[in-house]
């Protein structure tokens, strides 16, 4: 006769059992609203990307009206409504921003590690593995910088377009004349942070981190390397 589990021991089983059974089951939620988010920020970060350079191209060639609130030419008016959807594209990234975590923390304290000693440190040690790989000769990897220095670099050109956005759309429909003379400055800063963003970007592809693919929802290497499974 064999002796019959006891009713404690038994009714454990019962829970542990439910509760694996219930996350196994709310896992695939789980992961399905991650990537909705990933997949959010991405398409946020991609119309920033797009309205933001836009801008700065008819930024380049428009000629302002000679009178204040006058009609300028026809790049002046594109630049103007672009700067409306400019700006609803930064207002989206920063809600898809402050919505996510990075890692165990919120997103914002990642993008802006000023603040904190911890954080601080943890951007100057990945300035340090960055600038050993430099002078050992070796493309930069994803790896060297994404616990803390490539969020915080995220952080300042987000910081960046905001300013630019917010300077010129309060200066132009505002009526706040002053901030206009702001948003030509922060301009040439822009100018600076998205050459050197575009060509870390193009770093970290040709030493074959694939992050291009990770940006863009679009790019065919990305759906190769998510069915590849090893992103190879």
């Amino acid at each position: 006769m064999s002796a019959a589990t006891p009713e404690p021991a038994r009714r454990t089983q019962i829970e542990h059992h439910a509760t694996r059974q219930s996350n196994d089951e709310a896992s695939p939620t789980i992961a399905s609203a991650r990537e909705h988010i990933a997949r959010t920020t991405r398409a946020a970060h991609f119309a920033v990307a797009v309205t933001v350079m836009m801008q700065l191209a008819s930024g380049s060639v428009m000629v302002p009206p000679l009178v204040d609130r006058g009609t300028g030419d026809i790049w002046f008016a594109t630049h103007t409504l672009l700067g409306v959807a400019a700006a609803g594209a930064v207002t989206l990234l920063w809600i898809t921003v402050l919505a996510i975590s990075h890692g165990e923390e919120k997103l914002p304290n990642a993008l802006c590690p000023w603040f904190s000693a911890q954080r601080r440190a943890a951007v100057a040690h990945d300035l340090v593995c960055l600038v050993r790989r430099l002078r050992a000769r070796r493309l930069p990897r994803s790896v060297d910088t994404t616990r803390a220095l490539a969020p915080a670099l995220h952080g300042l050109g987000l910081l960046a377009v905001t300013s630019v956005v917010a300077t010129g759309a309060l200066g132009w429909y505002a009526g706040l004349q002053p901030l206009l003379a702001i948003h030509a400055a922060l301009v040439t800063l822009l100018w600076i942070y998205l050459c050197g963003h575009t060509g870390f970007a193009l770093l970290h592809e040709v030493a074959g981190d694939g992050r291009l693919g990770h940006m863009f929802l679009f790019l065919p290497w990305r759906r190769v390397q998510k069915s590849g499974g090893n992103g190879r």
